[in-house]
Parts: structure tokens; sequence; C-alpha cells
């Protein structure tokens, strides 16, 4: 088996699937942004090769870089943990015949009003949601949809470049901000109160095999914005009682009605006044070690289970729930 990995050494955070894919006995190349010799001594252990691609973007510099490897006809899978490159990896896949995530997923997972617009048709409760290419539709659904409202990244993630408009006063503020033009766009949303979690996923060929569920004290945005907060994330060790069973249903309906497979996924919801609403999921594992929480509350080796999962072999193991993190 061999694996190249995208962006292997970004963070520390991503040598724990490095090493459960080596723990699996997979080769594994890397091709990230930096040289070689920049790479931490953790990914330089790890990796059996590696290549520099400084636009790792640009499909055509991925390509040429994964042929400097000289193994492209025996690459198995591409993977990555980085959100920015959750498409160009699976385009990669595609150009090398590799099976994994499609760019149709990817794509679907990383536009976040095409997301919600599908997940809508199949019954899945959603907040109100377009994509604008102007700051007049965006002043449209503000007066149609009613404040707040919230204005980010099509294709963005975590919370960079998400906003809050509570009137139209405020929205302008927000707009002056915002970048039209040459086909850009943002997605505009419906504000959904309450409580914000997560929900992340191991999937095989099969769909869900392994899950968990976590909650954010704060919210993301606020979060985000008040930064003398020191943000919270509990990891729940009761996701089997019956409090969490509308949640497990809506993510694993999710994760299927976006195909998903053999892969991680990391979706966001919330729970308030209007009841559980989906938020947006990524394909991929959620960052801020959150996967090392999981490790530890569960006795489970969560970065093996993922590489095995990600050929669709047998599980060896399952969440313990000892601890809540």
């Amino acid at each position: 088996m061999h694996v190249l990995f995208l962006a292997p050494d970004t963070h520390i955070y991503n040598h724990g699937f490095l090493h459960g894919l080596k723990s699996i006995g997979a080769r594994v190349s890397g091709i990230g942004p930096g040289p070689r010799e920049a790479l931490r001594p953790g990914a330089r252990r790890l990796l059996d090769d590696y290549r520099q691609c400084a636009h790792m973007l640009d499909h055509d510099r991925l390509l040429a870089a994964v042929r400097a490897l000289g193994r492209a006809p025996e690459i198995d899978r591409v993977e990555t943990i980085d959100e920015p490159l959750v498409e160009p990896a699976a385009r990669l896949r595609e150009s090398l015949g590799v099976p994994g995530l499609s760019s149709a997923t990817a794509r679907l997972c990383r536009d976040k009003v095409a997301m919600k617009d599908l997940l809508r048709r199949h019954g899945i409760p959603c907040a109100q949601s377009t994509g604008a290419a102007s700051a007049d539709e965006v002043r449209a659904f503000a007066e149609r949809c009613g404040y707040p409202v919230i204005v980010k990244p099509v294709a963005g993630f975590g919370t960079l470049d998400t906003h809050r408009a509570d009137d139209a006063a405020q929205l302008e503020r927000v707009l002056t901000k915002t970048r039209f033009g040459d086909g850009r766009r943002v997605a505009v949303e419906e504000f959904v109160d309450g409580h914000e979690g997560f929900y992340d996923t191991i999937t095989d060929a099969r769909g869900v095999r392994t899950d968990f569920a976590a909650h954010y004290f704060p919210g993301c945005l606020e979060a985000a914005q008040q930064r003398w907060i020191s943000p919270q994330i509990a990891v729940t060790n009761r996701i089997d009682a019956d409090g969490y069973r509308e949640l497990r249903e809506v993510g694993r309906k999710v994760i299927d009605v976006l195909g998903i497979r053999c892969s991680a996924t990391h979706m966001e919801w919330f729970f308030g006044s209007k009841g559980l609403k989906f938020s947006e999921i990524g394909a991929r594992p959620a960052g801020e070690k959150i996967w090392d929480m999981y490790r530890v509350g569960n006795d489970l080796d969560v970065f093996r289970e993922w590489a095995l999962a990600l050929f669709d072999r047998p599980a060896e193991g399952s969440p313990s729930r000892r601890l809540a993190v």
C-alpha cells in the first residue's frame, strides 16, 4: 500500500495520521509547500519519500510533483487532513485513477451553499442560505430572511472571515469588508441561535462505523470575535444516550446523502429554539488535536482505525466511552 499524503507537516497533529498509516504497513510519501530539510523530525521519520510543491492548489504543479516521486502508477490512496486541500486531493485521485472521495463530493463539502441546497432537498434541517455575487443580493436575502444574518466565504473553514449582522446598518459595515467581482461569491445565511457542537466520524465503504460528539463553549463565532475568551471543547462519553440519538441520525443521513465513504468527517450543528440544525460538514478529520482527545477518552488508536477505514479493512477496536475529555 502506497499512500500519498498532502501537506504532511503543517502541524505536529498531522503526524498522528502519518503514524496511523505506517502502523498498518503503508508506504507513505508526502508533498508539501516547504523543502524537505524544513520538515519536523517527526514527519521526516515517518515519510518514505517527499517532494516540494510551492503551489499546492495548482493541479498541474501538484501532478508534476507526484510524477517527480517516480511511483505515481503505484499510489493506492491520496489523503490530506487540511481543509483547503480536500478538493485538490480529490482531483489528484481522479487524475491518477485512485479510489477515494470524488471531486463532486469534495466540492459539495467545500461549497456551503450547494451543500445546504442538496441537504434541504433530502429533508435535513438547515438554516436558510444562498450564494451572493453582489452586495445587493446579500441585502435582498437579509430583507427576505430577516436579521440576524451570517456572511461568510462559500468555501471557508473555521470562522475565518465569518461575520454576523444584527441589522441593516451592521450589514453595511460587513459589506465594506466583503470582496465581490471576478465570479467571487459569499454565503449568506439565517442566524441560528442555540448551543453549538460537532459530530465526527470514521466511515468505511458502508458508512459510519465509529462516531464521536463534542460541544463548544462558547460557540465558534463568539470565541473568535471575543479574543479575551479561552474557548473550551468538551468531548462527551454519553453519545450512546437517548439525548444524542437525533444528532447521530441526522449526521449519518448527511454522510449518506453526500456519499462520503472511507474517510473521516467533521460536522458542526446547532441546537436551540428552532431545534436541531445542521451547520456544515468537512470530509476530513477535525483539527485542534481533537483526535488526540478521542484517543485518550476512548482507549482507542483512532489514527490506526482511520487508516484501516481508508482501505476498508475491518476495524480492530471500538470506543470505550470511558472518559469525557
